[in-house]
């Protein structure tokens, strides 16, 4: 399976992770002369890598056996990695994987496919990787220790931020090797983001998608995701046509008790 988002469409997303619109209203609410409180989004960004690990990772997730597709046993490793500490290799291969599998996916949306931004974007101060590999000595913590005998297979891209004022995790690119696609990985590293955000207290998991790659909103919607509200609408032409979007904006809400 190779299910991938694309960028989530924030117009100014700061290094906190949060955007200006949201800092606007804060600001107005507070009494003149008074800082805002950290908000959830800037205290969770602000963690150093060992804190996140420690508290927002199911380390039950991290290390899993399943069948390759020569229907022999594998072992798999998932490791979280800000954007500051993932090595320069790694980030490499994200990026090489990404281009190879949906730059043309990208071009034929309204997104566009722009090497330099789209570098950019994943290194963002506030963009979180999970590294899938393959072999290697595993661990049960996630560690980033760089172990050489591992094989990268994937990569999940995501960020701790908000839209339209709700506090969410945003994936922004989802994508396996075609060489172990169709195997669960996609799913195994989806639930260690949800499972991480659910541990940092958001109120919903949300991803873009684009519109010609029916298997993965298939995929995405077996895993309980459907359209958000702020997802486009097709648009009616002047001439009556009606124009598609060419992605949509999806979310899973979060059960929260007390609510």
């Amino acid at each position: 399976m190779s299910s991938t988002t694309a960028s989530s469409g924030h117009a100014s997303v700061s290094q906190d992770g949060t955007t200006k619109q949201s800092r606007s209203r804060r600001e107005q609410q507070q009494q003149p002369g008074t800082p805002p409180p950290p908000t959830l989004i800037e205290r969770t960004n602000a963690l150093p890598l060992e804190d996140l690990k420690s508290r927002f990772l199911d380390s039950s997730l991290l290390t899993f056996s399943a069948p390759d597709n020569e229907s022999t046993s594998q072992t798999y490793n998932i490791a979280l990695y800000l954007s500051s500490s993932l090595p320069e290799e790694l980030f490499n291969d994200c990026f090489d994987l990404l281009e190879a599998n949906m730059s043309a996916s990208y071009r034929a949306t309204s997104i566009g496919w722009h090497p330099r931004k789209k570098k950019e974007e994943m290194k963002h101060p506030a963009m979180r990787y999970l590294i899938l590999t393959a072999g290697g000595s595993g661990s049960s913590s996630g560690a980033d220790d760089g172990d050489s005998s591992a094989t990268f297979v994937g990569f999940l891209e995501l960020m701790i931020t908000e839209e339209e004022g709700a506090e969410v995790i945003y994936t922004y690119e989802l994508d396996i090797v075609p060489s172990h696609q169709k195997l669960g990985l996609g799913k195994k590293l989806l639930d260690v983001a949800e499972a991480f955000g659910d541990k940092v207290g958001v109120e919903k998991a949300m991803l873009t998608v684009f519109d010609s790659n029916k298997g993965a909103r298939r995929f995405y919607e077996r895993e309980g995701y459907d359209l958000d509200e702020i997802s486009p609408e097709a648009k009616v032409l002047r001439n009556g046509l009606v124009k598609p979007p060419t992605y949509h904006i999806l979310s899973k809400p979060y059960e929260r008790a007390n609510k």
